[in-house]
């Protein structure tokens, strides 16, 4: 059943997407899952054409990676040992700025966690082989709601914060450059995505930036860049991002399909990588089942109030019991795809004139079953007794005009009838199939 639809703040008509990435406790975030590819092009691009707020002119040119990161660290809730950390290990910056742009976007939500011996049961541990490569990104990483508080003291910064994509280019237009951080715009253009896919994208909506779509993970890099500079630097002059041959600046670069093949060309894991998320699940399967033998030893040997903080015991057992069955179905995996269990949509790819055919087949079939379903009827009511009007219920019925005799009881008459009733609905349902109306 579809999700109904809602008004958002524009008063525009927004159908709820699946953008939050859901996994079981343990599960690996695969580079499909995160759309690694996309925020490598994303993170790589070298164009110095953003302003860096606290640089003197005319050497405060960045290009995005530096922007962000350093928006991060001006954060005030980002604590003075992790802003030394993303300064002093530029590996650990990027790691930490690419997953805060997923919990930025809403791709990641506040129960994701990064700590495989975590005890906390309102939260999930995932590993993220593709981005964790060392001992820095594997230890030190935030939680992913410390994330969340670490943007929102990126948006502190601004008095008051803009709020809406229109704010943000009337500040532009008034001069302030940038308009606001990068934080705040994908903030913004997240609350408001109907309202940026109407004005800027043709081709998909501006939340498919992020998500596994047949878009080329570079281009859908680009047309992001390209939206940030139009309302942080310059909406009407020329923009470093648009294409070429466009003859207008009010949309997003141009974001030709994928087929399926070369989709799968993209965000592949490493042997490694897959090593790593198999040997971190296992080890967060194995702490699981460790911590709910103590807590059932301790229970029982009355060092702990069993019926203490129900609600964390129950979720603490069902992960146990989740990571048993996931432990169990990752036996028999064979390939890395197995493993990704991102709830986003893959997109198919259909033929229209396959569509086409399979609609038509479903239509007949459709009036196929109808007619059957009056053939039944009709002859249901010829085995009761004649006491019964067949004229009278037929008339009921779809087909009335074709019953015009007057001998009611006459079950040989009736009996024609019936077949006269047959021979018409064949004739409706032969080839061209028409529309064919059950009655009310």
């Amino acid at each position: 059943m579809e999700k109904p639809d809602y008004k958002g703040q524009d008063g525009l008509v927004i159908t709820p997407r699946p953008l939050i990435i859901k996994g079981n406790d343990g599960e690996p975030l695969l580079r499909k899952t995160i759309q690694y590819d996309f925020l490598q092009a994303l993170f790589s691009d070298t164009t110095q054409c953003f302003t860096e707020p606290t640089l003197q002119a005319p050497n405060n040119k960045v290009n995005f990676s530096a922007l962000y990161r350093k928006a991060l660290i001006a954060s005030n809730k980002m604590t003075g040992s992790q802003r030394i950390k993303m300064e002093q290990f530029p590996e650990f910056g990027l790691v930490m700025a690419q997953v805060c742009l997923l919990v930025n976007i809403g791709r990641i939500n506040t129960t994701l966690a990064f700590y495989p011996d975590m005890r906390t049961a309102l939260r999930y541990y995932h590993s993220i082989p593709s981005l964790q490569r060392d001992e820095t990104t594997r230890q030190h990483m935030y939680d992913a709601a410390r994330m969340k508080t670490v943007l929102k003291g990126c948006t502190g910064n601004e008095s008051p914060p803009a709020s809406t994509p229109a704010e943000i280019l009337s500040r532009q237009a008034s001069g302030t450059i940038p308009a606001c951080n990068p934080v705040t715009a994908l903030f913004t253009f997240t609350a408001h995505s109907t309202t940026i896919t109407k004005d800027h994208f043709k081709e998909c909506e501006f939340m498919d930036l992020f998500l596994p779509t047949p878009i080329s993970s570079h281009a859908r890099a680009r047309a992001l860049l390209w939206l940030l500079y139009r309302y942080l630097e310059d909406s009407k002059g020329p923009n470093p991002f648009q294409d070429p041959s466009a003859k207008s600046q009010k949309y997003a670069p141009p974001l030709p399909r994928l087929t399926m093949e070369e989709m799968e060309q993209e965000n592949v894991d490493s042997t490694e990588e897959i090593e790593y998320g198999r040997k971190m699940l296992q080890y967060r399967i194995d702490f699981l089942n460790k911590t709910e033998a103590e807590y059932a030893q301790d229970a029982a040997k009355g060092k702990i109030d069993p019926n203490a903080n129900p609600r964390g015991q129950k979720a603490m057992k069902k992960k146990a019991a989740i990571g048993r069955a996931v432990q169990e179905e990752l036996a028999a995996m064979d390939t890395q795809s197995n493993m990704s269990r991102d709830s986003s949509p893959i997109p198919v790819v259909v033929d229209p004139a396959v569509a086409a055919a399979q609609a038509a087949a479903s239509a007949h079939n459709a009036q196929m079953n109808f007619l059957s379903q009056s053939e039944a009827n009709a002859r249901s009511v010829l085995a009761k007794p004649p006491a019964i009007s067949f004229i009278d219920y037929t008339n009921s019925r779809l087909l009335s005009a074709i019953i015009d005799s007057e001998d009611e009881d006459d079950l040989p008459h009736s009996q024609s009838i019936l077949e006269r009733r047959l021979a018409v609905l064949h004739t409706f349902c032969s080839s061209p199939v028409p529309v064919v109306n059950p009655p009310a």
